[in-house]
């Protein structure tokens, strides 16, 4: 979200410079440098704490490719954010972020699912093929959607000082295919996957559980689907609105964020089923 809509949608803020970016840094350190700080500490712990059938390799190669993402992030990406007030997001700084965060970021991150689908499949050796590839793919979606979704709601907090001037340059920027295909299309598929998992899924999961997300998902579709995009987003296409945008930071969380973590916070349990269900099958 941030390379291809954050980048692209900034390049246009030319009135109100200094504030946007301040609130983007403010935003930025909360759902991007420290997850990434806590993403390289959890990494390390695999080294001790992951299950002994895991391959050393891989833990070794998921820590190398997250040094490398996060010390990017950290030490390289964060210091250009921080003189954007001052700069703006002009083209020489776009054209020198772009690649740096494609090949340091995005390519290790994109090594590194591959290796969660790697390890989430040998975790779940024990259950059933077509199980085992919904279970992998809702889980990689539903997490992949946390990103884009956290980085979108912290892009709401300074649509209001973008300013009437450049708002339509700005709301208007980049490809929509790519917002389509970073955030509403994963974000959409768990609920439909869900589905899927009450007849195949790892064993210890427990069914109320998926009712749970079902209906977390349910709800945060609806207020979409009436609320937030006809009452909120669409409007924002055509015209500035203070007032909209302040309701939109006021009701998001209330409105899908809730159910979002709720959400998370069930897979997370469900997690440790499985594993209690993997370690009593192992000590039969």
């Amino acid at each position: 979200m941030v390379h291809f809509v954050d980048y692209a949608a900034l390049s246009k803020v030319q009135e109100n410079i200094k504030p946007v970016m301040d609130i983007f840094n403010n935003e930025m350190t909360k759902v991007y440098y420290l997850p990434a700080g806590l993403l390289l500490i959890s990494t390390i712990s695999l080294y001790w704490l992951s299950p002994k059938n895991f391959p050393r390799w891989a833990i070794f190669a998921s820590i190398i490719l997250t040094i490398i993402s996060v010390g990017t992030t950290l030490f390289v990406i964060a210091p250009i954010h921080s003189n954007l007030p001052v700069t703006g997001l002009i083209e020489t700084v776009k054209q020198h972020l772009l690649p740096i965060s494609l090949y340091f970021q995005i390519v290790p991150a994109t090594l590194q699912v591959i290796l969660v689908l790697f390890l989430l499949n040998i975790y779940l050796k024990d259950t059933k093929i077509f199980s085992r590839l919904i279970f992998i793919l809702f889980f990689v979606l539903l997490f992949y959607s946390l990103g884009p979704g956290l980085v979108e709601g912290a892009n709401y907090a300074f649509w209001g000082a973008v300013g009437e001037k450049d708002w339509l340059s700005f709301r208007n920027s980049g490809n929509p295919e790519d917002f389509w295909g970073l955030f509403l299309i994963p974000s959409v598929l768990p609920m439909f996957l869900s589905i899927l998992l009450f007849w195949w899924r790892p064993n210890g999961f427990p069914k109320f559980f998926i009712v749970i997300f079902l209906l977390t998902q349910i709800e945060i579709t609806i207020a979409t689907a009436t609320y937030f995009v006809p009452k909120i987003q669409s409007p924002l296409f055509k015209a500035f609105s203070a007032s909209l945008i302040e309701d939109l930071n006021k009701y998001n969380f209330i409105g899908r964020g809730i159910m979002f973590d709720i959400g998370l916070i069930i897979i997370a349990l469900s997690f440790i089923k499985i594993g209690q269900s993997i370690g009593h099958q192992q000590t039969r």
